[in-house]
């Protein structure tokens, strides 16, 4: 439900009436496939050493406390295997039955994230970053037992899931679950606006909470139905930007405004 802004200056009977719609899109981030080392500086990692439960139990929240949630869930092994030498100590498996697809889930938003996944033998896979369930980014990848970079996941997105999914007949490994910086997601609007004017003619201009990199597309509406696109290539400024409608003149008494998110 969109909410508006209503701001009026008395001195010249303009009125605007301001709506921001939040459109969740795509965008290109900077994605994890076969690295060495995952993130460069990981706030946090969870390896399944912080607490330790029977082998095979299967594992959905038990890890809440450290950041994550495995959905519908994974199964938890007490050590490694000969076999798996890039897994070290506790991790998680597909188990039995075969769990696929399943997400790793955040307990917050990040704007970056890696883990190690390995399977014997090597699967064609697709994996997802999500964010409030919707796919953010995606890429195919084949993850295996023989090759030693073995971490995925996404970086300069922000995102709260990374989901997989594979098609090979195999079993899957999961350790050291990365966790980067955390993402502020406080909810897009429209924080002020200013009304200009010289002689006959008026500027208006809207400022909005942004978020950095970002790309948005603003519109405006005498009547709520019809809509006129001003800009679609608006650059973020960082946190706060602003576009400037210019030459309104004195019939323009009531105008809309709508700002979208269009990173793509």
């Amino acid at each position: 439900m969109p909410i508006y802004h209503k701001v009026a200056n008395v001195r010249s009977g303009f009125t605007a009436l301001l709506s921001l719609f939040f459109f969740a899109t795509n965008v290109f981030s900077n994605p994890i496939d076969l690295s060495p080392s995952g993130l460069e500086d990981p706030e946090s990692t969870v390896d399944f050493s912080e607490m330790r439960i029977l082998d095979t139990s299967i594992v959905t929240d038990q890890f809440s406390q450290f950041g994550v949630i495995f959905a519908p869930n994974l199964f938890y092994r007490t050590a490694d295997h000969p076999d798996w030498a890039s897994v070290s100590g506790p991790n998680l498996r597909t188990g039995e039955p075969e769990v696929n697809p399943f997400s790793i889930q955040f307990n917050e938003a990040h704007l970056s994230a890696a883990v190690v996944l390995i399977a014997q033998p090597p699967t064609p896979a697709i994996i997802t970053a999500k964010l409030e369930g919707v796919d953010v980014e995606s890429f195919e990848t084949t993850i295996s037992i023989d090759n030693p970079n073995q971490y995925f996941g996404f970086e300069d997105i922000i995102f709260d899931e990374i989901h997989v999914s594979y098609s090979g007949a195999t079993r899957l490994r999961v350790d050291n679950v990365q966790l980067g910086e955390s993402a502020n997601l406080s909810p897009m609007k429209i924080t002020k606006v200013i009304h200009e004017e010289d002689e006959n003619l008026k500027s208006v201009k809207v400022f909005w909470n942004s978020r950095p990199g970002r790309v948005y597309a603003i519109y405006v509406s005498e009547d709520l139905s019809e809509w006129m696109e001003l800009d679609d290539n608006v650059q973020s400024e960082g946190e706060e930007t602003a576009f400037i409608e210019e030459g309104l003149s004195d019939k323009e008494k009531l105008r809309f405004y709508m700002v979208e998110d269009i990173t793509n």
